[in-house]
């Protein structure tokens, strides 16, 4: 919403004298983020870029201003298709995030499946998280699903989720664990799809990951930058005080308190700004480029060739162009650089 309103007034729809001009907002990497960012700024004509997976979008104009950089589902889901019938494995499981990926999924994917001899015994969806005098109902629903999963006779699982998936089939695995249920029963093999994300929140850092041995994973095509190591590595949070996330960051990584948060309840260990995040296992922080910064990296590169292409036909042309039209013609721009 600070987009919409004046700086550090935060009074949304009124910007004023604000000479700030955004060009492109990028975001995710969670789908409903992207489609809330998408719900409230498409109005404003904003261009957006989103890094996470494409969100199911009914809203025809927001979706006119929303490109991804992401692979489209039906793709992974076709990789996933023809790693099944390599391996012979037919009778498969899958859990979603949310109900919507559910039912999308039966909706359109489910007979590319079922027409290549691919079964399920289980389609389900993961219990979202409750507060108050919800959360022994999330439990029970949570308890059904690991019973459903654990006592299936299936071999491999599709997990099909986004970076809070992981966490809370994590927590579920280990809060519901039962000597109940055979040893060779309860052992899967994952098969999950690129949004997945395997840094431990501090949350459930301790706790083991065994149940992700042999799990298989696809991942988004990414490479090595110049310099993104050292620039990691320089990263110092005593001296970047414009940089809003880092304190965080460094503090849930690093398991210490600044002097200057009081309120932090972990005041065990004081943060000097000098550890280092190369001694960080990467379960905690990935010193490499991921897919999904690499998707951030490209969505950057995007938007700048794409006002190159703005400017340069503006000086080519010689013409002056309306701020709407300008914006259009950014917009396609940028999808152009994209594809």
């Amino acid at each position: 919403m600070e987009f919409l309103s004046t700086k550090n007034k935060f009074i949304p729809n009124y910007k004023c004298n604000d000479q700030t001009n955004t060009v492109a907002i990028i975001g995710g990497p969670r789908s409903r983020t992207c489609l809330n960012m998408a719900t409230s700024l498409c109005n404003y004509k904003f261009p957006q870029i989103t890094y996470g997976s494409a969100p199911l979008m009914n809203d025809e104009i927001a979706a006119l201003f929303v490109k991804w950089m992401f692979p489209v589902e039906m793709h992974q889901f076709k990789g996933i298709l023809y790693l099944l019938l390599h391996f012979g494995w037919t009778w498969v499981g899958k859990v979603c995030f949310v109900e919507e990926d559910k039912e999308r999924f039966i909706q359109n994917s489910l007979s590319m499946f079922t027409e290549k001899g691919i079964c399920f015994d289980f389609i389900e969806s993961i219990p979202q998280i409750m507060y108050g005098n919800e959360v022994g109902e999330m439990v029970d629903e949570a308890d059904k699903l690991y019973k459903v999963i654990m006592r299936s006779t299936v071999i491999a699982v599709i997990l099909n989720a986004e970076i809070t998936g992981l966490v809370a089939l994590r927590l579920m695995i280990y809060a519901l664990d039962s000597d109940a249920i055979p040893k060779q029963r309860s052992t899967k093999i994952w098969i999950m799809t690129a949004q997945m994300e395997f840094t431990s929140l501090l949350v459930q850092r301790e706790l083991p990951i065994d149940f992700l041995h042999g799990a298989l994973s696809f991942a988004i095509r990414s490479k090595e930058l110049t310099g993104f190591q050292e620039f990691i590595q320089k990263r110092n949070p005593n001296l970047e005080n414009e940089d809003g996330f880092i304190r965080d960051f460094w503090k849930d990584a690093f398991e210490c308190s600044f002097s200057s948060d009081i309120r932090d309840g972990n005041s065990e260990r004081t943060c000097t700004g000098k550890e280092k995040v190369e001694t960080l296992s990467q379960s905690i922080f990935e010193m490499s480029m991921t897919g999904h910064s690499y998707s951030i990296y490209n969505a950057v590169y995007a938007v700048a060739h794409a006002l190159r292409q703005l400017y340069s036909s503006k000086i080519k042309y010689g013409q002056r162009v309306d701020k709407r039209k300008w914006k259009l013609f950014f917009q396609s721009q940028c999808y152009q650089v994209i594809c």
